[in-house]
Parts: structure tokens; sequence; C-alpha cells
């Protein structure tokens, strides 16, 4: 999950400023731009020269480009045709552009990246210099939006890139005051904080300022006693007494409200002076997530569906698995009807919904795949408890088909199901399915066992027919982790341990080593730790293999007495490294936790795994062939 955030964790990358950006090795795929000194508003035409001659590919393919400049990018998809050995298509290139990031679709499950580094243009001035902004725009896909690319992160070269463009074109500056601020608290190289107080100085000597950076500098010097500065920005923010800034000092209003009823006539106050705010949607769930944590479901959900047009269906999904823990079962039904039709409604109309930087088939997907998988998941368990059999296997079915089989959970509750609606083969089948994805836990081949039986007449050959699906599924899962393998060096590092022990990542030269970055915060990372917990048992003898958990992003003075006093209540058996001042975390170009980095005996990354996706034991499978393959076998 990313820092203390409710956010996709997105990854970013490490390039360079060439038309065709080759960092490491390359890729043997070649796209190209003409004009190669592209302007913005050019209408420019692409190629693509695919790896191979293109053997096998289609006479169509689908090239997304990301047009960037200082905030989300903006994407457009072009079809290239292939004429002779290229593909080509062409392009209008945003007016406000400072440069493209591009990816090629091969098809629905394979794109061309440029090996994670991403095709990358420079924009061009009319006199030909690259456009001011373009790098420090540029770095926000590496701590932002880079995974819509495919890129993968680097938030140290953001910082270089960013200062970069600062020294040449200090104009630019104010323009990009937050996401400066972020990349110096993130990478907290020495003196970042005076570096920053510098800055922010600097910048509040600017005129025409926006209402971001206004309120940027106005919080700064209040929260320092500035408060001669403080009323300095406030004074210049007059000029639009309907934006943001004015925006956001309403918000702080919300914060002192104590009572439900206060907090959402302030909604409505809000929305009459703001009609057009951006913020409303923070507004609304900000309200909902404090009824939600009151325990307050029912007047959450109602709120919800008052104020439905300015949320998201995954707080319908929250409070309705709420209700439903707590036995609420009408109460949970009702909420997720709402949040699924609401869901239909956005999916009925993209151009409302869709945010500017998805794909319609991207977006859908996430729609789908996630957001109605998941409420659908729990509607059919719902009915399941009403004694509604039927019903709940088609909310099942649905919930199995647009999450396109993916999920284990969702898989084994709708073969459990299916089992008990004396439907053994499609049971059998869909756990099949499941199994050859890598899915293989102890719950999942007990009811594969169970279909066997009701579709074979009786277990004899079991075992044969067992040990066949879990060696095919152990090579399917490693077949895909191969293709996921990268060769770059683990950066250097020295941290103490609980002991105050310094440790070196070089003291593990030879070793493969599992390196977990964790907080004691974070969900994900702990509802990944049992699974952890079994594979360092089971590695415990093995001396060519390490597991090493980082500490970092505890933000308690205590730091090591937090972490000695979890680790000793949940009696986990982990090696601890504290990253103090979230160094390490920043070298390795982490952005949201856990991630784990799979570290060959000669030091090179292998796998970067990010999140945990929920399933212990295909985790657990999952990192055991890592550490085979880092091992060269």
């Amino acid at each position: 999950m990313k820092k203390k955030a409710f956010s996709k964790a997105l990854t970013v990358i490490l390039i360079s400023l060439s038309l065709i950006v080759c960092s490491g090795k390359s890729s043997s795929s070649q796209l190209t731009i003409s004009p190669q000194k592209a302007k913005p508003g050019d209408l420019v035409t692409f190629s693509y020269l695919p790896a191979n001659q293109g053997a096998g590919l289609p006479e169509t393919l689908k090239l997304l480009v990301y047009s960037y400049s200082t905030e989300l990018p903006r994407v457009k998809t072009v079809e290239l045709k292939k004429s002779g050995k290229k593909w080509t298509g062409t392009y209008e290139i945003d007016k406000e552009a400072f440069g493209l990031v591009a990816k090629v679709k091969i098809d629905r499950e394979n794109e061309d990246t440029n090996q994670g580094k991403g095709y990358i243009f420079a924009l061009y001035t009319p006199d030909g210099k690259i456009i001011p902004g373009h790098k420090a725009g540029l770095a926000l896909a590496y701590v932002s939006w880079g995974q819509l690319a495919g890129i993968s992160q680097d938030v140290n070269e953001a910082l270089r890139l960013t200062e970069e463009d600062f020294q040449t074109n200090p104009g630019i500056k104010k323009r990009f005051v937050n996401s400066y601020l972020r990349l110096l608290q993130a990478t907290r190289k020495e003196g970042w904080d005076q570096k920053a107080k510098d800055f922010l100085d600097e910048i509040s000597t600017e005129s025409d300022l926006d209402d971001s950076t206004l309120t940027t500098l106005y919080r700064f010097y209040a929260q320092t006693g500035a408060q001669e500065k403080a009323m300095a920005i406030a004074e210049q923010a007059q000029k639009n007494p309907k934006g943001e800034f004015f925006q956001l000092q309403a918000l702080m209003q919300l914060q002192t409200l104590q009572e439900a009823k206060d907090r959402m006539e302030f909604v409505k106050k809000f929305q009459a002076e703001f009609p057009d705010s951006k913020i409303t949607e923070s507004i609304v769930g900000m309200i909902t997530q404090s009824l939600f944590q009151e325990g307050k479901l029912k007047e959450a959900s109602e709120f919800l569906q008052e104020n439905r047009l300015q949320t998201r269906p995954y707080y319908f999904y929250a409070i309705a698995n709420q209700a439903s823990q707590q036995g609420q079962t009408e109460l949970a039904l009702t909420t997720l009807n709402n949040g699924l039709s609401l869901l239909d409604e956005q999916l009925s109309n993209p151009e409302k919904f869709r945010p500017a930087y998805y794909t319609d088939e991207e977006w859908r997907d996430e729609m789908e795949e996630n957001f109605a998988a998941m409420m659908l998941s729990l509607k059919g368990n719902l009915l399941y408890r009403q004694g509604k059999l039927s019903e709940a296997v088609d909310s099942l079915r649905q919930a199995y088909e647009v999450s396109k089989g993916n999920q284990s959970g969702i898989a084994i509750d709708y073969a459990r199901f299916l089992l008990e609606n004396k439907n053994g083969q499609l049971a059998r089948e869909i756990l099949e399915a499941t199994a050859g994805k890598g899915f293989t836990g102890q719950e999942l081949m007990d009811l594969l066992k169970q279909a066997y039986v009701a579709t074979a007449g009786s277990d004899s050959g079991w075992e044969e027919y067992k040990n066949k699906i879990l060696s095919s599924s152990v090579e399917s899962l490693r077949s895909e982790l191969k293709k996921k393998m990268v060769d770059r060096p683990a950066p250097a590092f020295e941290l103490k341990d609980l002991s105050g022990k310094p440790v070196k990542l070089a003291d593990y030269k030879g070793k493969v080593v599992i390196l977990d970055f964790w907080a004691t915060w974070c969900g994900p990372c702990l509802a990944s730790f049992p699974g952890m917990k079994s594979l360092v048992e089971e590695f415990k003898n093995d001396p060519s293999v390490a597991f090493v958990f980082v500490n970092t992003w505890q933000d308690e003075p205590n730091k090591e007495q937090v972490v000695r006093e979890f680790l000793e209540k949940n009696e986990y058996p982990f090696y601890v490294l504290m990253d103090t001042e979230n160094r390490v975390v920043a070298d390795y170009g982490v952005s949201g936790i856990p991630t784990k980095f799979v570290i060959d005996p000669a030091g090179k990354i292998r796998f970067v795994s990010i999140g945990f996706e929920g399933d212990t034991d295909k985790m657990i499978q999952e990192v055991k062939l890592m550490i085979e393959l880092a091992k060269g076998k």
C-alpha cells in the first residue's frame, strides 16, 4: 500500500533523455517519432519496428501515448498499421504537453514497454530546444503514474531530473512546488529540510502563483509561526475567492466539526458555495470514513446514496462488508445494490467518470475486475447466508467472470456453491483453471478433490491427478515469473538491526537475499506476515538464503521499541533492520509497501514484488520459485 494513503501503488522509471530511451540492456524493438524534434500541437507519425521482424504479430497494433505536463497524463490510443516491416500511425500532440511516454499493446495480455524503461519522447520549442519542464514533468512518472505506461520507479532519478530542470529553467519552479517537496521528503538527502524551506522562501517571492502553491506556502508559514508571511500569502489568494485556496480553508473547518449532522450540513453548504470543486469527492469520503469509524453504518450508507455522484463504488463495498461482518445482512445487501447501480452508471458514461490517464479498456478492467468482482462476490455470500443458493451461485458466477478468474477467493466460493448445487463438473473446471494460475492452497485442493470424486464417482486416481495439477501449476507459475525477472545492481546500504549492530548488504554476498520493506501500520504487510513466517522457518537451515526485513516509514519517535514489541507480540522470527531515516527505501525506489526484492548471490536484483494479493499459499510458492530462479536453477 502507498504510505498512509488509499491508492494503488504506482511504479516509475530510470530513463535518459534520448529519443528512444535505453538504460542498461536495450530492447531490440524500436519506436521512433517523425519529425524527431516534434512540438506541442504537431501531427506526428510513430513508427514501430518490433524484434524478430514482427513475426506472428497482427496487422494492427495499439500504441498508447501518455501526454504529460505538470499533473497526471492524458492517454490516447493510436492505431498502428503494418506497412512493410514497420507499423505506423499518426498522433496529434496536445498543445500543453511537455513530453510523451508510449507503450505498444501487442494484444490484451502482452505489451512492449522497452523492457520497463518506457519509450520517452521530449518535445521542443520552435527554435529546437527541449521544452522547459520536460524533465520535471517526466519526474512525476517516476513517483506517480509510471506504472500506467509499464515503467519502473526511481525517486532518486526523479529528484535529479527535477533539480536539473530547475537549474536550467528556473522559471518553471513555481509549477512543480508540491512534487519537488514530496521528492525532497521521500529521498531525505542530507539537508533536505533546510533546502525545502529555502525553496519555499524563494517561491513566495514569485508572482502569479496558483492556488495549490499558495495553499502550500500558507500552511508552511502558518505551521512554522511566520504569521506575517502567512497573511501575505492569504492576501494574494483573495484574487480568486472561489479557488482551491479557500476551498481548502473551508475543508479545515470540517475537521473541527464533531457531530455527524454538522458534517453533513457542511457538505450541502460547501457544494452550494463551490459547485464545481474537485475536492467534494474527498469531503464525501472523509465524512463517510468518520461515520464508518463511529460504527454508524446505516447513516454512512444513506449519506453515500444521497451523494452518490460525488463518491466511488468502493465506499459502498467497505460499508457493506462491515455490515456483513456484524450480521446486518439486509443493510449490507441494500448498500451493495446501491454500489453496483452506481458502478453500472459510471461504466455507461465513461466520458464523465473515466480518468484521462486511463484508456477505456483499462478503466473498464479496473472497475469490473476489482470493484464489481468484490461487490458481486460479497453479494453472493450474503444471498447464500439467506438460503438463496441459486441466486448466490449466479452472483458468484458474475463475480468470477468479471474477475477473469484471477481472484482465488472468488473462484473457491463459486466452486463451493456449485458443488452444493450438484454441479461438480463446472466446479472442477473452475478449480482446475484456478490452480493453473498458481493458486494451489489447501482449501482449493480440498474442494478440487470433492469435485473430482463427484465427477469420477470415486477417489480412485486422485493422487496421480493431484500431482499432475500441482506440477502443472508450479511450471505455469515458474514460466510467468521468468518473464518478470530483472537484472540490475542492488543499491548498497548499511543499517542497524534491533540490537544496534551495523549490517551491510555486502555481508550477504554469495546468498540469495529476500529484502522485505514494511511498517507496523501497513495492513497488507501484516496480512503477508504469516506466509513470510512460514518461509523464514522453512529456509532457516539453508545457509544460502537470507530473509531481511527492513522497517521503514515508521513515524513513531521510539521506532525500535514499537517494532520490537510488535515482533514479540506476534512471535515473528524476523531479522529486522531499521531504516530510520527512510533513505534505503528511497534508494530502492519503493513507492508502496510491502515491497520485496529478491537479490541473487552476485548482488543483482532479480525480482521485485509489490503488495500482497491476499493469497498466502500462492505468495509462498512464488517466493520459493523466485529463490530457485535467483540461484540459477
